[in-house]
């Protein structure tokens, strides 16, 4: 006698696992931005060099605008929220709020860089250029290159802001969530050390 045969049970229904690879835009993005870290801590090197071998520095409380820079930093910090809450707003696929949130982060931006050329402006006023000293060439370098990425900054959140598109909103929150931590770290060495 054979054994009887079981029914055959239906195939269980296949679920397609979530991509485990990040997009390639946010990977070029962390790319970029490990390379740009190093340039910003060269800088940050040079600055520390120069100013443990001089025999005199200036204190930043004597020459720059301290509460203007916290100001500034209280700017860049708002701004990080403001980025971020574009980057949720555009995954959920509201273009609208996205739109708002990119606005504001635009907003800010601008409002640091304003802040960040009214210093300079007094400086100068002042007679403390570029060639003034060390001290001065290494605070215009350090400050410039990171407005200079500010500026660029601005410029890309505007492209973002015209296409919305969530990918490249969160590549771009990325990018200016970084300039936001290098920038707790310039005020941190340059304005308070």
């Amino acid at each position: 006698m054979s054994a009887p045969v079981a029914a055959a049970e239906p195939p269980a229904p296949t679920v397609a696992a979530p991509p485990l690879d990040p997009p390639a835009g946010r990977v070029g993005m962390w790319t970029f931005l490990a390379s740009d870290a190093m340039s910003f801590g060269g800088l940050l090197v040079a600055y520390a060099v120069l100013r443990t071998r001089a025999d005199a520095w200036p204190a930043a409380a004597a020459r720059l605008d301290v509460p203007l820079a916290a100001v500034l930093t209280l700017v860049l910090l708002a701004s990080s929220l403001t980025v971020a809450l574009a980057a949720d707003a555009a995954r959920a696929g509201r273009a609208r709020a996205t739109a708002g949130w990119l606005g504001a982060t635009l907003a800010l931006g601008a409002a640091f860089l304003g802040g960040q050329a009214w210093e300079w402006h007094a400086l100068a006023h002042h007679g403390v250029g570029f060639a003034a000293d060390q001290a001065a060439s290494t605070f215009y370098a350090i400050t410039g290159w990171h407005g200079a990425h500010v500026a660029a900054g601005l410029v890309y959140l505007g492209v973002v802001l015209a296409r919305r598109r969530g990918e490249a909103v969160a590549s771009a929150a990325l990018f200016w969530q970084f300039l936001d931590a290098v920038w707790m770290v310039l005020f941190t060495a340059v304005y308070l050390a």
